[in-house]
């Protein structure tokens, strides 16, 4: 048996090789985004909503809100521009929902937070940036922001980011001037217009140690956990320190340290693609907002960055630009950590970014239903083609409709999916997103139909991000969704040892045993997932959450780089469904 060191990756064929194209409307050379640009004509005309072969899209969303307070013109906004342009950061769309904000609404966030400042290479008075993530409704006018030295008011230039529908800002951006090592924290007060003058912005790569932003900014600054957690900047997070008993294992199994930036590199970043699976900026700012740290903060940036600078091409033609031909696969084709690292910072090239690698999402995965047998699908493709379109969409400034008609489009094949398969399997309320394990990876030797609990973790992820965002019926079909995949896993997922199979069977007696302990927080996950959004009444899956953590708090190893990689980014927000 070899060590969790020496695996090899788990489905190294999936999204390598040509899926068999399927198309509503479009001719058959046509992809997505074909189809989308078509909606979007049709809407401009006036539909408010267009339902065509089972393709619903919504135009929604406000561009109304006030933006900036200084700016320079130099692609940092500026003067006092309406939000929801290219000027202000805005977004156009955001899928009708004004609830997607906070860690899960539970804990209004107060009127000023606490920011820590670090320096990383600067000398004397500094221009530092970031930016204040903020819950729906909390701001609306990017002026009524007030920056304090210890009792002093400073002049600052701030900027909102992303208008949900109702023109409050996702986040606001913050410059100032000052000495950290004079300095070491600073008091931002939301709601208040500012008595001590504007900044002029200046753009974000101007802040950085280069350019590139490989290196971080010059001065680092860090919010706490609770104002990140309660914002949901990354989804919805409960702080470490917040959390005791076995919810507490995501503290003691995810080592941020261990796994960061410089063991990233070590490990062949630059010439081997594997290593960068899974989204590592995304897991270390959801390890950020855990831990309001600066430890996990830096390989976020760090990596975002890295990520970024290898993109080639633009719009549907913008790839990864990842080692070993990863640039055509779909597995390796990330927008959350850009849209994360643009709501953190107010980089404007990570928002171009986000909707470029959605954008190119929509060619890599044209078709994103299943027709039935070997028709390559698996739910970590289908996950992340949903994430990146979700993330990209709500900081996107011009192309938000498009993308929400993609994801829409994606939803709806996945649960047409979920509704349809194996064919003779009548159970309608607990199902997961059953296909043939030929389509998933015949080198695995799974000749029947079923699905990837540890897989369905980034598409539960994804649904959920998208129900938050989208609203409405919509969002209600989502959850429905989710409850069906969490009540077949709790029930059949694992065995008698309660290890979550690495192939669940459907309508057969046959399941794939994992022989590692690498995948039991994923499947916590998404029952715990499920249980919520059932209302939390269901003993069944409330059950089989708390046993697997249980299980993960014990047992569960997290041995190897990629291991933290798919470890740490999407089952790290099951203590916040779970805890009291």
């Amino acid at each position: 048996m070899k060590s969790g060191a020496e695996r090899t990756s788990h489905c190294c064929r999936c999204c390598t090789q040509p899926r068999r194209q399927w198309h509503l409307w479009a001719p058959p050379q046509a992809g997505i985004l074909s189809r989308m640009r078509l909606a979007s004509a049709l809407s401009r005309d006036g539909w408010g909503w267009l339902i065509g072969l089972g393709l619903v899209v919504a135009a929604c969303g406000d561009d109304t809100g006030t933006g900036a307070s200084g700016g320079d013109g130099a692609g940092n906004g500026g003067g006092t521009s309406q939000g929801g342009n290219g000027a202000n950061g805005g977004s156009t769309s955001d899928g009708g929902s004004t609830a997607d904000g906070g860690g899960g609404g539970m804990v209004t966030l107060p009127d000023g937070v606490d920011v820590t400042l670090a320096a990383n290479g600067s000398n004397g008075t500094t221009r530092v940036n970031f930016a204040v993530p903020l819950q729906g409704g909390q701001l609306s006018d990017a002026t009524l922001v007030r920056v304090f030295a210890g009792d002093t008011e400073i002049a600052r230039g701030t900027r909102g980011l992303a208008p949900r529908g109702d023109g409050s800002f996702r986040s606001v951006q913050v410059q100032v001037d000052v000495d950290p090592a004079a300095t070491g924290t600073l008091t931002v007060e939301i709601g208040e217009a500012g008595a001590a003058g504007d900044l002029p912005l200046v753009a974000v790569e101007d802040t950085l140690v280069d350019p590139s932003g490989e290196a971080g900014p010059r001065v680092w600054a860090m919010l706490p956990a609770s104002w990140l957690s309660e914002s949901g900047v990354t989804g919805p997070q409960i702080p470490e320190a917040d959390v005791d008993g076995s919810l507490a294992a995501w503290a003691d199994r995810c080592d941020y340290a261990a796994f960061d930036t410089d063991q990233f590199i070590a490990e062949g970043a630059a010439d081997t693609r594997a290593v960068w699976l899974y989204d590592r900026g995304t897991a270390f700012y959801r390890g950020y907002a855990r831990r309001g740290d600066l430890v996990p903060l830096a390989s976020a940036y760090r990596e975002s960055n890295m990520y970024r600078n290898l993109i080639v091409g633009s719009g549907t033609s913008a790839r990864n630009g990842l080692p070993e031909g990863a640039s055509e696969d779909v597995k390796y084709q990330y927008a959350q950590n850009l849209a994360i690292h643009y709501l953190l910072t107010g980089d404007d090239r990570f928002q171009t970014s986000a909707e470029d690698m959605a954008l190119g999402m929509t060619e890599l995965w044209p078709s994103p239903g299943y027709e039935g047998g070997a028709d390559m699908w698996t739910e970590r493709n289908a996950g992340f083609s949903l994430l990146a379109y979700v993330w990209a969409a709500t900081v996107s400034d011009d192309q938000s409709e498009v993308l929400w008609a993609a994801a829409d489009e994606a939803v709806e094949a996945y649960i047409e999916l979920q509704e349809t398969y194996p064919v003779g399997y009548d159970d309608p309320d607990a199902r997961c997103f059953a296909h043939h394990g030929d389509a998933h990876d015949p080198d695995e030797g799974n000749p029947y139909f079923g699905c990837s609990p540890w897989m369905s973790a980034i598409l539960a992820d994804g649904l959920d991000a998208y129900a938050r965002a989208r609203g409405g019926a919509q969002a209600d079909a989502a959850r429905a969704s989710l409850v069906k995949l969490g009540r077949i896993l709790a029930r059949d997922g694992r065995d008698e040892s309660d290890v979550p199979y690495y192939w669940m069977g459907v309508g057969t007696d046959q399941d794939a045993p994992d022989e590692y302990l690498e995948h039991v927080g994923e499947s916590a996950y998404v029952i715990a997932l499920a249980w919520r959004l059932d209302g939390g009444s269901d003993a069944e899956m409330l059950d089989a959450a708390n046993v697997l953590v249980d299980k993960f708090a014990a047992e569960g190893e997290v041995g190897q780089l990629r291991s933290f990689n798919w470890q740490c980014r999407s089952a790290v927000m099951t203590p916040w469904l779970l805890n009291d």
